[in-house]
């Protein structure tokens, strides 16, 4: 059955929600079952932006963020029984989520239905739309 979990987070409700789903069917698959937390920072919000703006260094500023929705994503998880890691890229979502997904021979992609940039949703497609069509895994969608 499922094993290894791949669970994009981006700190919204959404991927919270599936976050917990993940935990759920982990802790049904036994001692075996591993979860990786994934943020995928997007490569147009570094490469459009000047990374210096006031003397703030908005790079940093994003690496920060990142590690805070994986901090408290870990939360979760932490206490129970499920092994996991954390880790997160610069790149598209929906490309580096199946990437990961292939490269790292995962189960199942449990993510939320919608992330936090519902605009650049409307313009682009969404990311979990894109990885149901394109990962090599199992794919649930978590409203």
């Amino acid at each position: 059955m499922y094993e290894r979990f791949l669970v994009p987070v981006d700190g919204s409700e959404h991927s919270k929600h599936a976050l917990k789903s993940a935990k759920k069917l982990a802790q049904n698959m036994g001692i075996n079952a591993r979860i990786t937390l994934l943020n995928i920072i997007p490569s147009n919000n570094i490469n459009n932006i000047n990374t210096f703006a006031y003397g703030v260094d908005i790079e940093q500023l994003q690496v920060e963020e990142v590690r805070r929705i994986l901090d408290e994503s870990a939360q979760v998880l932490s206490g129970s029984s499920i092994q996991y890691d954390s880790e997160y890229h610069i790149g598209d979502p929906a490309e580096m989520i199946c990437k990961k997904a292939k490269e790292g021979d995962y189960d199942l992609i449990v993510m939320g239905s919608r992330g936090l940039s519902l605009f650049s949703e409307l313009l682009l497609g969404s990311v979990s739309h894109k990885v149901v069509q394109h990962a090599n895994c199992a794919v649930m969608i978590v409203k």
